[in-house]
């Protein structure tokens, strides 16, 4: 058993975000098909890239107001929200503007960034 205790932060994926983003990642992929798991933190607004998952993303609102947005529009997530990406779904995710947002992220696959912000 690994117990986390946080304030393992970094700032990965650097020039894929828009604002301030936190990434903490609680768990590594031990083997293809385990996941990534990481509490990721949007500052006011602050949001990803466009990208997609060749395994898929879910997304758990642990705190503030986010937004995720597809091709077919944005949404707005309140805590306790859960998103369930499927595989290669182009999406992005983040904070609403005037919120903060914390996101646990469980992610399988290497993301496929796009250079666009929403």
């Amino acid at each position: 058993m690994r117990i986390h205790t946080g304030g393992d932060a970094s700032e990965l994926y650097g020039g894929r975000f828009t604002g301030a983003v936190r990434l903490e990642m609680l768990q590594e992929a031990e083997a293809d098909g385990r996941p990534d798991i990481a509490r990721v933190s949007f500052a006011d607004g602050a949001c990803t890239f466009w990208h997609s998952h060749p395994g898929g993303q879910q997304l758990l609102v642990l705190s503030g107001t986010g937004r995720v947005g597809t091709v077919d529009g944005e949404m707005v997530l309140q805590p306790g929200d859960f998103v369930d990406a499927p595989t290669d779904e182009r999406h992005y995710h983040g904070a609403a503007a005037g919120s903060d947002c914390v996101l646990l992220a469980v992610t399988y696959g290497t993301t496929a960034w796009e250079d666009l912000a929403p």
